[in-house]
């Protein structure tokens, strides 16, 4: 993503917010977390609290964990 990707991203999430009011997830790169934390502080201060931010490394994490939960769920018939 690139820094006018990351404007973008969150112009379309503070779009949604305002007609749904639903959860906000943005998943980047580190860097771009660091824009967005730029930007959440200035133009999109509006949702600067209701966004959730997640690291890529932290997204894959969770999945490694979620899977391994679920295969030992399947392995002793809870599934």
């Amino acid at each position: 993503m690139d820094r006018g990707d990351v404007y973008r991203a969150l112009a379309k999430l503070k779009h949604a917010f305002d007609l749904w009011n639903s959860n906000i997830f943005l998943v980047a790169g580190e860097e771009d977390l660091e824009r967005a934390d730029t930007l959440l502080s200035g133009t999109f201060h509006e949702i600067q609290n209701k966004v959730k931010k997640l690291s890529l490394k932290k997204v894959s994490e969770l999945y490694r964990q979620k899977r391994a939960w679920v295969d030992i769920e399947k392995e002793v018939g809870l599934l």
